[in-house]
């Protein structure tokens, strides 16, 4: 591995480590009731460079700094990822992904500050977030593989058009439940059910055009996709002898599924405590890698490019020789 591909992969593997740390301490902001520590400044807080003494301001500061620092790394990864796209053709669809979720997340992260009482725009945020998590995992995984993230004789085998389906369905589901889930916590739904599950209210489908509406649509939602990752998983064990990477992403997405349904009762069962919530959060954003991971599985075989690549932009045996011309 050159020195480029290494120093992208550090980078990579602390942008990704760093955006799962944002997420948590945003969803330690909304928990604790801190998105208004610092007021509706920003960058500053109260007016100040330093906040004010109290728990939130340093809650809500530290996640700005956090996230400041988080920025940086997101943009020295897409600077030094972006040339190797040619030896990991699957960099032309993360690394631009990164770098426009990082400008998104910034002007969103602003608007979450001047606008604060607007779930929509905080939920909003918190999917973007996901997105360049997504991003950063995927583009560490692929090179700390060293490009061998895609078995190729196996990734040549077709997909069943109703895999496919299921693959994609699962992920776009995932999109909708945490959009879902993170306007449940800004709109304070999280036990308007009552510490009921799965129940609401003592009804199996309460008055749908209240707060308790709002978390009864995210439990909806919740358990679609868990039904369509248990159809993903049928569907990929039919398939396992021949695509035994499908089987095996089917059988992760179920298990964490399976516990993301579970952490989501204990937020209601103990009426919202800080560790249940964290633990709910993390759990969504795993399941949310590891189904754009899915999608990445099944998209077209790039690799076939290299044949018809000049030879010397290929190495021994047909493999793509690291670019070195930065185009």
């Amino acid at each position: 591995m050159d020195k480029r591909a290494v120093l992208t992969k550090r980078l990579a593997i602390a942008t990704a480590i760093g955006m799962f740390l944002v997420l948590m301490m945003g969803a330690g902001v909304t928990a604790t009731g801190s998105g208004n520590g610092c007021g509706n400044d920003w960058p500053l807080c109260h007016g100040r460079l330093i906040p004010q003494d109290y728990l939130q301001s340093f809650i809500e500061y530290s996640h700005r700094l956090v996230t400041s620092f988080e920025g940086l790394l997101v943009l020295a990864t897409c600077i030094v990822a972006w040339p190797l796209r040619k030896v990991h053709p699957d960099f032309k669809i993360l690394v631009p992904s990164m770098a426009f979720t990082l400008v998104l997340q910034s002007l969103m992260g602003a608007a979450a500050v001047k606008w604060p009482q607007s779930a929509t725009v905080m939920a909003t945020h918190f999917g973007i977030s996901l997105i360049c998590l997504a991003s950063a995992v995927l583009i560490a995984r692929i090179l700390i593989d060293g490009g061998r993230h895609r078995d190729l004789a196996i990734a040549r085998n077709p997909v069943p058009p109703a895999l496919r389906m299921l693959i994609v369905a699962s992920f776009v589901a995932s999109i909708l439940v945490a959009y879902s889930g993170a306007y449940v916590r800004h709109t304070h739904s999280e036990i308007a059910c009552g510490v009921q599950w799965p129940l609401c209210n003592g009804q199996v489908i309460p008055d749908m055009g209240n707060n308790a509406g709002i978390h009864f649509a995210h439990r909806i939602s919740a358990v679609a996709i868990s039904f369509v990752i248990l159809a993903m998983f049928l569907a990929a064990r039919k398939v396992r002898d021949t695509r035994p990477d499908l089987y095996a992403h089917g059988r992760l997405a179920l298990i964490v599924v399976i516990l993301q349904s579970l952490a989501g009762g204990m937020v209601v069962l103990t009426k919202v405590q800080l560790l249940s919530t964290l633990t709910h959060a993390a759990l969504m954003a795993i399941l949310f890698v590891v189904l754009a991971d899915g999608v990445l599985k099944i998209l077209p075989d790039r690799s076939t490019q290299a044949s018809a690549m000049p030879a010397s932009d290929r190495g021994i045996g047909g493999q793509l020789a690291p670019n070195t011309r930065g185009d």
